[in-house]
């Protein structure tokens, strides 16, 4: 799978667990008794033979009822000088969970009557297109139609000011009446920062400051923009597989956004997530799973912070390399933590089997994938083998496993599965134990 498929799949599968969407603490003792702790014992385990494995790399922490069941950094390089290399109090960029921090400002303007999650966006933005159908609740929730990202490129994004993102949200046409569907939506989420910046009158990062990272004591977090703090003195480096080596990416790209770029520290997001647990944040941010949470990530990093409810555990993590089993991390740890039945990563060795032509040409055609914005993969078949292309480009040449599912790489866990429905077949992305739906035009 070349990287530029890789990555926006990766911003598609932090977009799904978004499904995770108590007062300030002290920093808590080290985990206790570890030697004693069947938690620590199994978790440790699960992220150790990650890092063995080279499937992790970063900085956990796990909580349950208030008391440190695993606080610890995985090294993927023994060297000290490593790019890789983190440590406890590394800063990450946390990308997406600024979503998470914009509910929680909303609900803090509600309870002082300067917003409505029923507001419609044209009370703040008068000329917004569509404004009169989209609600501030819209875009919480990701029903607001607006797609994902920009349909166009733009050069040098990240030098936009908030008011020419605006100005270029303005251009996208909606992909579904506001309320008839649900697809992720960062451009829904722009738009939200600078509804709350116009509300407050001061930069969205600015007021996070204010109303959470100064009061809790976040000192390690802070923003790249719009935001002057002098505490950014252990930030990661990026990293992604390009083929089989491990390069450095840059941790601000030039089609970033800059309204949110906000980095910080496990223990701090820690502590905020604990804040939101308590009423009213709670009630109004809790999701249908009983969980209060967010998923971030971008080129060569990816985070996640979420607050089981129901067993009242807290789970956050960094990651600086991103080629992590990021559903398999969630999925493992929850069963363990419910005294489930789990596996320990292993290594995968696919063996290719050789199709015949009429078995490949089953699978030829465009599949559709809406979380994608709606964009199209079309698989063909060339030289007994079966092709995948993206707007016109070659993605790769796909190898059979069975008869209907397909990978890149033998040692690669992801893979490709052509599921039969009525006469014809859907498209199924495997990706970091997630399966992402892409349908036949």
């Amino acid at each position: 799978m070349n990287n530029k498929l890789k990555n926006n799949i990766i911003l598609l599968l932090v977009s799904i667990f978004l499904f995770l969407g108590c007062s300030s603490k002290n920093k808590k003792n080290e985990v206790q008794q570890k030697q004693d702790n069947s938690f620590y014992i199994k978790l440790d385990e699960y992220f150790q033979k990650l890092k063995t494995l080279k499937k992790f790399n970063g900085v956990v922490l796990i909580e349950q009822e208030g008391k440190r069941l695993l606080f610890e950094v995985y090294n993927m390089s023994e060297s000290d000088t490593s790019s890789l290399r983190v440590v406890k109090e590394s800063q990450f960029d946390i990308h997406s969970i600024s979503k998470l921090m914009a509910k929680a400002v909303i609900v803090d303007l509600e309870k002082e009557n300067l917003i409505s999650v029923t507001d419609k966006v044209s009370s703040f933005i008068p000329n917004f297109p569509n404004g009169n159908r989209i609600t501030i609740k819209h875009l919480l929730d990701n029903q607001s139609g607006l797609p994902r990202g920009l349909s166009v490129k733009i050069e040098n994004l990240i030098e936009k000011n908030s008011e020419e993102i605006i100005e270029l949200i303005k251009q996208e046409k909606l992909l579904f009446e506001p309320g008839s569907d649900t697809v992720y939506s960062n451009l829904g989420y722009q738009l939200l920062y600078y509804i709350i910046s116009k509300i407050t009158k001061k930069p969205f990062v600015q007021y996070l400051n204010e109303k959470y990272f100064q009061p809790l004591n976040m000192k390690s977090t802070g923003a790249h923009f719009y935001l002057k703090k002098n505490n950014l003195n252990n930030l990661v480096k990026n990293h992604e597989k390009n083929d089989k080596e491990i390069i450095v990416v840059p941790n601000i790209g030039r089609n970033d956004k800059n309204q949110a770029k906000i980095y910080s520290t496990v223990e701090d997001l820690s502590l905020f997530i604990n804040h939101i647990m308590n009423s009213p944040y709670r009630e109004k941010i809790k999701n249908n799973s009983n969980k209060i949470g967010w998923s971030g990530g971008g080129d060569g990093i990816l985070s996640h912070v979420e607050h089981d409810i129901s067993k009242n555990y807290e789970l956050v993590f960094f990651s600086n390399y991103d080629e992590i089993p990021f559903g398999d991390i969630l999925k493992t740890v929850n069963r363990i933590m419910n005294n489930q039945s789990y596996e320990l990563p292993r290594k995968i060795n696919r063996k290719e089997i050789e199709l015949s032509e009429n078995i490949l040409k089953r699978y030829e055609g465009k599949y559709r994938v809406k979380e994608f914005n709606n964009h199209v993969f079309e698989y063909k078949v060339e030289n007994k083998k079966l092709v995948m292309y993206q707007n016109g480009e070659k993605n790769g040449v796909l190898k059979a496993e069975t008869e209907n599912t397909f990978f890149g790489e033998p040692e690669e866990e992801d893979y490709f599965e052509f599921r039969k429905i009525n006469e014809g077949y859907k498209l199924i992305f495997h990706y970091k134990k997630i399966e992402i739906e892409g349908v036949k035009e």
